[in-house]
């Protein structure tokens, strides 16, 4: 019953935060990466976990873009000479294989050391810069989407049918996570992989480009603007990690239980915010550019 209700509560977070991101369809492959599962991990997670958790959790985010990016290319290059929908779930099973290829590594296993985060973080900023600008470069107008901020959200049932599937993977992956760190005798390095299961970035691309009820073109283009931000949004969910994992492992633990996971989820909400609006701001960038 608890992990149930652990899974709802993070459901209905995530269901909230894709009904904001409707708003700005320009933020599409940044929010690709989006660290919902990463934050609701660290925080069911017990303090002492948080650390040896942080340093595998931080490839996550870089393995799942580096990934979502070639599904994104070859899907744009194979598209019409192979049947979209077919296309699209072989290159969803092919880039999972490699993931359990590369989070096998021993250097994804050891992680990132506390020490060396922030030097990380700064690099991987750098690099994703590059790249943007580089996919920018190459893909020319075509590859940048211009935000569209509605002044009126769109309708919240319209949102969740749209988004069904995504939700409900990201149900799937949290519920996995919750199961698997209280049933399985897990290391909490182990633990730091799952909470970056890429069901929901790779679930995402899926939905685009398998939706036979969106005309091809329309799902070309929305991909193509998708691949010139997915760098940023890895980025985005890095710094994430790194300051909320800081905040959970340097505080005060507060004498009423109640009120500690008040205040540590209060932090999740804020990061979070500070997450989107910051897509938003370098959507708007990107969309200027």
């Amino acid at each position: 019953m608890r992990i149930a209700i652990r899974v709802i509560i993070g459901t209905v977070i995530y269901a909230c935060i894709v009904y904001l991101a409707a708003s700005a369809p320009a933020a599409a492959g940044m929010m690709l990466t989006f660290p919902a599962l990463n934050g609701l991990a660290l925080f069911f997670s017990g303090k002492e976990s948080v650390a040896p958790m942080t340093r595998t959790m931080l490839w996550m985010p870089v393995i799942n873009s580096a990934l979502c990016a070639p599904f994104m290319v070859l899907f744009l290059r194979l598209a019409k000479m192979a049947p979209p929908q077919v296309l699209a779930w072989c290159l969803a099973a092919l880039i999972t294989v490699l993931w359990l290829v590369l989070v096998s590594r021993r250097k994804v296993q050891q992680g990132i050391a506390a020490h060396a985060q922030f030097a990380f973080a700064v690099a991987a900023s750098v690099i994703a810069v590059l790249l943007t600008a580089a996919a920018l470069y190459v893909s020319g107008p075509a590859g940048v989407a211009h935000v569209t901020w509605t002044a009126q959200l769109p309708a919240l049932t319209d949102v969740l049918q749209h988004n069904d599937l995504k939700i409900a993977l990201f149900a799937s992956c949290f519920a996995v996570f919750l199961i698997a760190t209280a049933w399985l005798p897990i290391s909490d390095a182990v633990k730091g992989i799952l909470a970056g299961l890429p069901i929901v970035p790779f679930g995402g691309l899926v939905s685009v480009a398998a939706d036979s009820g969106i005309n091809l073109d329309n799902r070309l283009a929305t991909l193509h603007a998708m691949s010139t931000s997915v760098w940023l949004g890895a980025t985005v969910a890095i710094w994430y990690v790194v300051a909320i994992s800081r905040y959970f492992t340097a505080r005060r633990t507060l004498p009423v239980p109640s009120l500690d996971s008040a205040v540590l989820f209060a932090a999740l909400v804020a990061g979070w915010l500070a997450c989107f609006a910051v897509i938003l701001g370098i959507s708007f960038v990107v969309g200027q550019s």
